[in-house]
């Protein structure tokens, strides 16, 4: 299992996509919405100095931990895609479509807003959900 921590609030790839005139999504290099970039490039970063193993080739079952300042995050199912581009940017994957199945949760922590990763090689660790009902 690999346990890695960025800091900082998260940041969905949604809020900053701009589409040409045959309505195609890119993300700008410059201006305001460049901050997805800087982001994604800032996870990387991050992982970079936690990881230094070889890279992971093959599926990981992968659980994001989202911690936010406030109750204010937004459509929570828009952060995964730039976590996991910033987890494929680092090098420690070959390619983001390596990291299912993806659980996502979300936590309050007004003192220390960060991302937490969880990787576990399906070769080696099993996933699986209940659901009860509560009493």
């Amino acid at each position: 299992m690999i346990k890695l921590t960025i800091p900082g609030r998260p940041i969905s790839k949604s809020n900053f996509k701009l589409h040409n005139v045959h309505g195609q999504a890119w993300m700008p290099s410059t201006g305001k919405h460049s901050k997805y970039l800087a982001y994604e490039n800032m996870i990387a970063g991050y992982i970079n100095q936690q990881y230094q193993g070889d890279t992971l080739e093959e599926d990981l079952i992968t659980i994001l931990k989202l911690y936010f300042p406030n109750k204010r995050m937004g459509d929570l199912h828009n952060y995964p895609k730039s976590i996991c581009d910033g987890i494929e940017k680092s090098g420690i994957i070959k390619n983001d479509k390596q990291l299912k199945p993806v659980l996502l949760f979300d936590f309050i922590d007004k003192d220390n807003p960060r991302v937490e990763v969880e990787l576990y090689p399906i070769s080696k660790y099993n996933v699986d959900y209940n659901i009860t009902l509560k009493e």
